[in-house]
This record gives C-alpha cells, structure tokens and sequence, in this order.
C-alpha cells in the first residue's frame, strides 16, 4: 500500500517560488552556504567539475602559472637569460613567457638558458613546480575516467496510461553506455504541497512499483505505478497534481560490471511533464537474423490513447 513517508531528507518547508527539487541532470536543486572551504576538499571538487569547467580550469592555471614566472624572469632581468631578444619589451616578454613554457614542461629546448644563481633557481623552482603539477592533473584525470557513474537515459515524459486493469502512471530508462548494468533496483516517490497559502509543506508518498527490481538491463525498463485504490494518486487528476505542484522524484540503483561497483542515477518529472491518454511505443525489433535492434531515441516516443 502506498503511504505517506517522511521526509527522505529534501525538506517539507516550502516556499511558494522553490522550483523542482531534482535537475534534469541528476543533480539537486539546493545551494548550500557557510560550509567554508579546505584544501582537502579540492581533490572532489576539481573531480566533480563537468569537463568543460575542469578543462578551462587546468589551461587556465597553465596559462596564469606562466605569466606569473614570466614576470619573475623579467624582474630578475632578462640579461641574465642567454638568447633573449632585448630590441623591444614585447620580443623580450614574448621570449621569457615561452621559456617559462618550455622550463615549466621540462621541455628545454635550449634556444634561451638561465646565467646566473637568481635565474637558474627561478628556473629549478619552476621545473620542479611543473613536474608536481603534471603529477597532479594526471591524478585528476585517471581519478575522472576511473569514477564510476551511471548515464541513464529517462523517457522525457511521463505517461498515464489507461491498462486492463485501470490506469498506470510510466515511465522509460534506457543505459546509454555499452556497459552491462545487472541487479537494477528503482524507487519512485511522490513530492506534493499540502496546506493552505502561508502554511504550506512539502510532503513526500512512495509509490509502488509492478516491478521495482529487473536482473539484467540490455534493454529499455519500463517502470509501472499502478494507479488502483490504494494509490496515492487514485482520482488524481491533472488540475489537481498542477495545485500540488506535484513532483516525482526518482532514484535507479544497479550494479556496473565495467567497474564492480554499484551506481546511482537520479532524476524527477514535474506535473507539467505528465502525458495523460498516451503509451509507449515499443523501441525495439526483431530482424531477419534474430538480432533485437534497439535504438535508444524512441524510448521517447509514444503515442495517444483514450483514457
């Protein structure tokens, strides 16, 4: 029986302009404030970047790093750099900044040589400086590629169907890596406002699953809350969730065999984003060899239905 739950940790204070709880990218819609800030906490943070962000982070660095010693070079003076062009301050930048460069990388072509104590420690700090660095981001970089994640892909609506035996509210998840996803369990619980204006709280009702648990996952899943009478949402309809502000929140959980680890993905659909009268269409076909053809972007479509 579907009951009401307690708050699985989301918060049932509500403001009447707080959006979804759940981005459509799996992550939760809450900034948190005042929690400061340790070095240790740079290793998950430079880890959790998106690719972009983490990229433009490293040239960033790269780029500032050296600048910086450029400058250092040419406070030292650029006599005691062997090779430097001294006709213009810009040729005379231009050539520390590349030295910098090549010192940084440990490439050292030899074009342009520190002569001097001053230079050749400011060169040795540097070196030893660019070794650590490139130890660090190699670190980052297989501690990226190494982490285990789930890319599930969610139908982008979600449907009510009308069934034999009433309706049923559905959804579809797909594995959109070629990785063998075993052991899938999901849990679909049910976010609404409850009160009248100036004292409303969000409150939280599990929603049963027909089946809440598959052993393998080669294909599409298709998740069924069937909406019977012990069904939160029995007589529910869409004016009504719209009123709620209703939410769906939802958390798939499976074993991946690439990484012998279990994995998590989330995601929510809003009552906005709730097709009523409609079914799926089937993703899937057999050929004449027998092989099953699965294309991965029809688990989108579907199509309507009288209700």
């Amino acid at each position: 029986m579907n009951q009401k739950t307690n708050d699985p940790g989301l918060g049932e204070k509500y403001l009447i302009n707080a959006t979804r709880l759940i981005n459509r990218d799996g992550s939760f819609n809450i900034k948190r404030y005042g929690a400061g800030f340790h070095h240790k906490d740079l290793y998950q943070f430079l880890i959790n970047l998106t690719w972009p962000k983490f990229l433009t982070a490293i040239f960033t660095f790269y780029f500032i790093f050296n600048l910086i010693f450029a400058g250092i070079y040419i406070l030292i003076g650029t006599n005691s750099l062997v090779g430097v062009h001294h006709e213009n301050n810009i040729d005379s930048f231009t050539d520390t900044f590349f030295f910098s460069i090549q010192t940084f990388t440990t490439v050292g072509y030899g074009h342009i040589v520190p002569a001097g104590i001053v230079s050749n420690l400011a060169a040795a700090i540097e070196a030893m400086t660019g070794l650590l660095s490139f130890a660090i981001i190699t670190g980052l970089l297989y501690g990226r590629f190494s982490k285990p994640s789930a890319r599930i892909l969610f139908s982008n609506n979600i449907l009510v169907t009308r069934t034999d035996s009433g309706n049923a509210l559905m959804f579809r998840i797909a594995n959109q890596r070629n990785t063998n996803l075993m052991e899938l369990e999901a849990k679909v619980l049910f976010s609404y406002i409850e009160g009248e204006s100036g004292s409303q709280l969000r409150k939280y009702s599990d929603l049963k699953l027909e089946r809440s648990s598959v052993y393998f996952f080669p294909l599409n899943w298709t998740l069924v809350h069937p909406i019977d009478e012990q069904s939160f949402l029995y007589g529910k309809t869409a004016a009504e969730l719209e009123k709620m502000r209703a939410e769906l929140l939802i958390l798939v959980k499976g074993f991946d065999d690439t990484f012998s680890q279990v994995v998590h993905s989330r995601y929510s659909y809003k009552y906005d984003e709730i097709i009523w009268g409609a079914k799926f269409v089937r993703p899937y076909s057999t050929d004449e060899a027998g092989i099953v053809n699965f294309d991965l972007r029809d688990i989108h479509k579907y199509e309507t239905s009288a209700m």
